[in-house]
């Protein structure tokens, strides 16, 4: 049984080329181990298209830029995160490469004629794919589908995250100072490990200033962007959805992406206000119950933040401590 959620494993992946001297080169980097030689590939991410997705890992992993085709040479699969990847394939004719790009550090990239690219891959499925390359080439130097550019749009996300489970043996304390439970402090680790696999790195973080809302953000924090801003708002606490509502549609419209970590009913409440669209059954789930240390991500259609509102979101995958243990 896989240990994440379905769409942790769809992935894409650029098989990145170039023409010279009448021949086909392949552009391979090293996996992050240094061991074998890959493709740049990542996780689908919440609102991209796979060649999308696959544009910005090759830009991230690589340090490169082109055309990518819409359309797949193919696709395989990989043992991973104890599931299986699977993993479409989309040719890139590179047009630029950076000097310095994020990976730099710990990826090594060569061109390789496409045949010794074939050689050094080790996965048979996706030798067939590179062997497809000259043909779809073919195609489209006699007008089939050609490469678009490369440019892509990265939709706004909005995290919601519920503080993990409490502690209420202490019966002194008030409601805002209780701390989290032994269970709550598991949970956020769990919930660690699955917000670095799935690459979740808000540019800011609002939270609630009570104890549990503290200490679940600090259980998480090694696993955000370093650039990313803390923001503490007592009206995180004590009000209903709509001051939630209000603090989000203050958001500067430069950030692309936002977590809020609160308090139930409020955030249940906010959640199914702004998902007016998303897949029936994690909407259900989140509909019947939002637990301790739940996780909803958002894609927001809304042009700006200010904008926010009902339906103004599309739920893209909710989970729970309990679905990643």
């Amino acid at each position: 049984m896989a240990r994440f959620p379905d769409w942790i494993y769809r992935q894409s992946a650029v098989l990145p080329y170039r023409r010279r001297g009448g021949g086909v080169e392949v552009l391979l980097i090293t996996s992050r181990g240094g061991r074998r030689w890959v493709l740049p590939k990542g996780i689908v991410e919440p609102g991209m298209t796979a060649p999308a997705s696959a544009v910005k890992e090759a830009r991230e992993e690589a340090g490169i830029e082109g055309a990518v085709s819409k359309r797949s040479l193919g696709r395989y699969r990989q043992d991973k995160w104890g599931g299986t990847c699977r993993i479409e394939v989309f040719p890139m004719r590179v047009t630029t490469e950076l000097e310095d790009w994020p990976e730099a550090g710990i990826r090594r990239r060569e061109w390789l004629p496409l045949k010794a690219a074939i050689e050094r891959v080790r996965d048979k499925k996706l030798r067939g794919i590179f062997k497809r390359l000259p043909g779809r080439l073919a195609k489209e130097a006699d007008g089939g589908a050609k490469a678009a550019a490369s440019r892509i749009e990265i939709p706004r996300r909005l995290y919601l995250l519920r503080h993990a489970k409490s502690s209420r043996e202490d019966r002194t304390l008030a409601d805002f100072d209780r701390p989290l439970a032994p269970l709550g402090h598991a949970a956020g680790e769990t919930l660690r490990g699955y917000l670095r696999l799935a690459d979740v790195e808000p540019e800011i973080v609002l939270c609630s200033p009570a104890t549990r809302t503290r200490e679940t953000l600090e259980s998480i924090r090694p696993a955000l962007g370093e650039a990313t801003e803390l923001v503490f708002d007592k009206h995180l606490y004590d009000g209903g959805p709509k001051p939630l509502l209000a603090r989000l549609r203050r958001l500067p419209e430069t950030a692309a992406s936002a977590m809020l970590i609160g308090h139930n009913p409020a955030l249940q409440s906010l959640a199914l206000q702004l998902t007016g669209k998303g897949k029936a059954k994690p909407l259900a789930r989140m509909a019947a119950k939002f637990p301790a240390g739940a996780l909803a991500t958002l894609v927001v259609e809304a042009e700006r933040w200010q904008d926010l509102g009902p339906g103004a979101c599309r739920l893209h995958s909710f989970v729970t401590p309990r679905d990643l243990a």
